[in-house]
């Protein structure tokens, strides 16, 4: 009969240590984790250009550079319309262009935009196939901007 006895001691024993170890073992370690601290941020530059007037099609292309410490961090290239609206949002000059020239306007200027930020200079740009107006215009005003 001890031995039964025992026995339970035993299994009821293993089954509170195991409980303390799950209860311990999921509880916070009581110490705190410092914020993060962020590095001052550096000089950023937001630099524009566009074109003079609207072209004969009521285009005029546009540009903002940001720079963070001299590093070209961010490029948006667009082509506005005087009425309103731009190329980037035109759903059917886009699909009407990819149909013609194999890329669309959206995806010809974020191919720009990348090359750029990757170049760190409007001169190392390539001409995108297919969008090479633009392309031009791109580079044009993209050192235009960066002057």
């Amino acid at each position: 009969m001890g031995g039964i006895i025992m026995k339970k001691n035993l299994l009821f024993l293993t089954v509170v240590l195991m409980l303390a170890l799950v209860v311990t073992g999921c509880g916070e370690t009581g110490a705190t984790e410092e914020p993060a601290t962020e590095e001052p941020a550096g000089e950023v530059e937001v630099l524009t250009a566009e074109e003079a007037e609207f072209n004969e099609r009521g285009h005029k292309a546009v540009i903002e550079i940001t720079r963070e410490n001299g590093q070209i961090v961010a490029v948006d290239y667009n082509e506005i319309y005087e009425e309103g609206g731009s190329k980037k949002e035109d759903t059917e000059y886009n699909e009407n262009m990819e149909g013609v020239s194999g890329i669309s306007f959206t995806d010809g200027v974020a191919a720009l935009e990348a090359a750029l930020i990757d170049a760190q200079d409007p001169g190392a740009v390539d001409v995108v196939s297919g969008a090479t107006s633009s392309s031009e215009k791109f580079v044009k005003l993209a050192n235009e901007a960066l002057q």
